[in-house]
């Protein structure tokens, strides 16, 4: 070999070396930002993480307050179910008492009291109805008041199932707010 081909060999080494370098040097800065974007996925996935945490024990707290507010909801409906029951067994009762009031009293005006032959002209003994026990103490004690007061206006009428006397003075001083409401009401229906 020629010194000069031995020399256009080592230069052509040297500029396949300088290319390997300058290609190294290149793909190290791409490995650089790899790993700088590695870390900042990593991070990423961190913040994910944590989002998905969050909107998980959202929607646990946002399950317990429907079920609370749908248990709420049904004691509310429960409790509205049976008052509704209850002001139907009234409204029924206090129909039924002003039906019978009315079918005793004849024609005669509100507040008038019967004549004496008008008293206890066509009318049977019958005793009322048996009803079964009113849903409340309330109902119970409306209805015995509505009787007393029936008794009071006309002596012909039975005292109230309770053995209670007829009421001896202003029954509006001793009633309650329902009991007035419920005579009232008896009182309009004739």
């Amino acid at each position: 070999m020629t010194p000069n081909l031995s020399l256009l060999v080592d230069l052509v080494m040297v500029g396949l070396l300088v290319a390997t370098i300058a290609y190294a040097i290149i793909l190290n800065k791409q490995i650089i930002k790899l790993r700088d974007s590695r870390s900042e996925l990593a991070e990423l996935i961190r913040g994910l993480n944590e989002a998905t945490a969050q909107a998980d024990s959202g929607v646990k707290g946002m399950r317990r307050a429907a079920t609370d507010t749908g248990e709420q909801l049904q004691r509310a409906i429960d409790k509205a179910a049976a008052l509704r029951d209850e002001l139907t067994f009234m409204v029924e009762t206090g129909e039924a008492l002003a039906d019978r009031l009315s079918a005793t009293g004849g024609e005669r005006p509100r507040g008038a009291p019967a004549a004496p032959a008008q008293r206890g002209a066509g009318r049977q003994a019958v005793a009322p109805p048996v009803r079964p026990a009113p849903a409340s103490p309330l109902i119970d004690e409306t209805l015995l008041a509505a009787r007393a007061e029936a008794a009071r206006r006309d002596p012909s009428v039975p005292p109230p199932a309770g053995g209670d006397a007829p009421r001896q003075r202003d029954p509006q001083d001793t009633l309650s707010r329902a009991e007035r409401e419920l005579l009232q009401a008896i009182e309009n229906r004739r």
